[in-house]
């Protein structure tokens, strides 16, 4: 299996055969030395005799007479100007009195009186000269150049002006809160006291140079790493497949790239590890340096910094949101407004907090979705809690209810266990206004009710505008979260698509001994195959983007791999913030089509959003076919047996050809497709047997 290279800057490695034969990356060509060329004669050499000597001569003695020639007419003229200072202004004036006086505030250098000028000047003291030049066309331009030069100072003077201003206050709201911003270190320092001052031009230029992965210095290193490997795969195709790194790592210790023909796979798991980290440096660098590209000018960059420290937020945490540059931390604001809290509960079942669950939103389906969802879920040895959103009661297709609570356990008893939500929305046709009956496979914009209460628990209204269900189940989830203990692991997966082939729980890396930080958690993401898409390269995943952000604040994400925002994991304590940033996404953009949560979870990550968030100690993402949940959605080129994705058993494989625990998106291969529908039908008709 080919796979395509990584082009994302969080991307750890891709194999080199996606490239076009290394199209993309071709050999660095220094541009040629400068050239000095000298005149010779057609033949090919110089030439030299009596008579050109003579004729030289003649020639640089008509240059001397003519020269001193001109000097004296120019002399003649500056001297006859009515009064000419000894300091001639460089440039040219004209106009009434008052212009001339006005344009004369801005001449900036003077030279000696008997300096020769290439161009006619004229005397900026003497009126005759202005007026015996007065309406000439010559005149018109220079005046017309003149005072685009005085307006262009004024303009400068003007910037400058504001921008001192501006940053008088920022100094000061500094002080006033005793702060340390963060800031670009292209165009800031820190002193030896300790305190942020501008850098020097040179000093600028100096550390802009010494970061080579940000500037085009460090494509050129990278090109020039990979040409061993271009040069091999033009004798063979031995290394097609070896993994390269499409970013200059900034570091000499990592290579960038290892002959998969001779590298053992132990080898090539360090070098990945190795490679994720120096990526992650860079991310973090980036996003320090160029705040741009997350959609901050960087003095909103600073503003925000102490905007977010000052803020008191929604849960009562103060001077929480970020602190110093060293230890500088987010938090999301809840999605519980103005001091109300969830009230919602289950309609059957009940949490258990110390175990690990996972959470769907499984409105209006038919009982063989969730039969085949629990009953694959169950043969697992799944024991923890499955949580589920689905319709009111008496809207529940026949045998759903029945069977659901079939799987409701009592407290203190073990296995998988049901816990139900019945949720109530209000939901609007187009017009925003008219109510309608259902949510229309999360077309329809919608609203939540009795989701919050107040201090008395009595509810009240959904503090966000109508959006759909797909993005409000966010709220759902973070609400469930808060039941579990801050270590237990959570799963946020749909529901229709979804079947689990192992226990997606038996293979985390779990702090057993209790040693790590017990205040934040890991969160698992899973990417979409790169190779068959990009988020540039979908119509959909960039439109999301577009809609809630704006093309310049999304576009450097575009040749990203798109991850999928139905397949997340993570520790409770992780989750809740994730989940936190999810709702804080929607209040922010009002991005209402349906589909823009997955725009939020790809701009949550690629923009930064969730680096040094409370909570959140790492988010690992892992490649389509690579970790526990296997997306499958995108690689409909080809069938997945050809792509070697499937075994003799039907299992869905990753692409190390271990059983993926979680296959996502089953529906989309035609003879995956035949198949789960098949299994589905042999589970339909045991429990009927029962």
């Amino acid at each position: 299996m080919q796979r395509r290279p990584k082009t994302s800057a969080t991307s750890s490695f891709a194999a080199s055969s996606s490239l076009p034969r290394f199209n993309q990356h071709t050999p660095v060509v220094n541009p040629p030395a400068v050239r000095r060329y000298h005149y010779t004669h057609p033949s090919g050499i110089h030439r030299s005799n009596k008579n050109s000597s003579i004729f030289k001569n003649a020639l640089q003695l008509f240059i001397a007479v003519s020269f001193g020639l001109t000097c004296m007419v120019i002399y003649k003229n500056i001297n006859n100007g009515g009064g000419a200072s000894s300091n001639s202004s460089i440039g040219f004036t004209a106009g009434n009195g008052s212009d001339h006086q006005s344009l004369r505030k801005y001449q900036s250098a003077s030279v000696s009186k008997d300096h020769v000028f290439p161009t006619r000047q004229y005397d900026l003291s003497s009126e005759g000269e202005l007026q015996r030049n007065k309406g000439t066309g010559e005149y018109h331009v220079h005046l017309q150049q003149q005072k685009q030069q005085m307006e262009k100072s004024q303009k400068e003077d003007s910037n400058d002006q504001h921008q001192a201003a501006i940053e008088e206050d920022m100094q000061k709201i500094i002080k006033e809160n005793n702060i340390q911003p963060q800031y670009n270190p292209e165009e800031y320092k820190k002193n030896d006291n300790n305190q942020i001052v501008k850098r020097t031009t040179e000093e600028a230029n100096a550390y802009m140079n010494s970061q080579p992965s940000n500037s085009s210095r460090g494509e050129q290193l990278l090109k020039q790493k990979l040409m061993n490997l271009y040069e091999l795969q033009q004798k063979s195709d031995l290394e097609d497949t070896s993994p390269i790194v499409t970013r200059y790592l900034g570091t000499e210790d990592t290579p960038h790239w290892l002959p998969k023909s001779s590298t053992s796979d132990e080898i090539m798991k360090q070098w990945k590890e190795k490679v994720e980290k120096a990526k992650d440096e860079m991310r973090r660098l980036d996003r320090e340096m160029f705040p741009e590209l997350y959609g901050l000018s960087r003095i909103e960059k600073i503003q925000s910094d102490i905007l977010n420290i000052s803020n008191n937020h929604q849960d009562g945490n103060r001077g929480n949101s970020r602190l110093n540059e060293q230890t500088s931390v987010v938090i999301y604001p809840s999605p519980a407004k103005d001091g109300s809290h969830p009230i919602i509960e289950p309609t059957f079942g009940q949490h258990r907090s110390h175990v690990d669950a996972v959470f769907a939103l499984a409105e209006g389906y038919d009982l063989k979705i969730y039969v085949l969802f629990i009953e694959s879920l169950k043969d697992t040895g799944f024991s923890g809690d499955l949580v589920l959103s689905v319709s009111a009661l008496d809207q529940l297709k026949p045998g759903v209810e029945a069977y659901l609570r079939s799987y409701v356990k009592e407290e203190g008893e073990e296995g998988l266990n049901v816990v139900a939500y019945t949720v109530s929305w209000t939901c609007y046709e187009r017009d925003g206004v008219t109510e309608a009956k259902g949510a229309n496979e999360g077309v329809r914009k919608c609203q939540l009710n009795g989701m919050y209460g107040d201090e008395n628990n009595d509810p009240v209204d959904d503090p966000f505008e109508p959006r759909p269900v797909a993005t409000a189940r966010y709220e759902l989830y973070w609400a469930w979260s808060l039941r579990y203990d801050d270590h237990s692991w959570l799963m946020l997966i749909d529901s229709r698509d979804a079947y689990f082939q192992l226990n997606p729980f038996a293979y985390l890396e779990r702090d057993v001994n209790g040693s790590g930080d017990k205040s934040d958690g890991v969160l698992y993401f899973f990417e979409e195959n790169a190779e068959a898409s990009t988020i540039g390269q979908s119509t959909f995943n960039s439109k999301w983007l577009k809609e809630a952000y704006g093309q310049s604040a999304v576009e450097p994400f575009f040749d990203k791999p798109i991850i999928c925002s139905g397949s997340t994991m993570g520790e409770k304590v992780a989750i809740e913030s994730y989940l936190r940033g999810m709702v804080a996404q929607f209040e922010k953009t009002k991005c209402k089509a349906k589909g823009c949560d997955q725009g939020f979870h790809n701009y949550l990550y690629y923009s930064g959003g969730l680096q040094n968030v409370k909570g959140i100690r790492e988010v690992k993402v892992f490649e389509q076919g690579t970790g526990t949940i296997n997306n499958l959605g995108v690689l409909r080129s080809k069938p997945l047996s050809e792509r070697g994705l499937l075994d003799e058993n039907m299992n869905v494989l990753n692409w190390d050809k271990s059983i993926s625990p979680v296959a996502h998106q089953w529906d989309r291969d035609d003879e995956l497709n035949k198949h789960v529908k098949g299994m589905r039908l042999r589970m339909m008709n045991d429990l009927r047997n029962k």
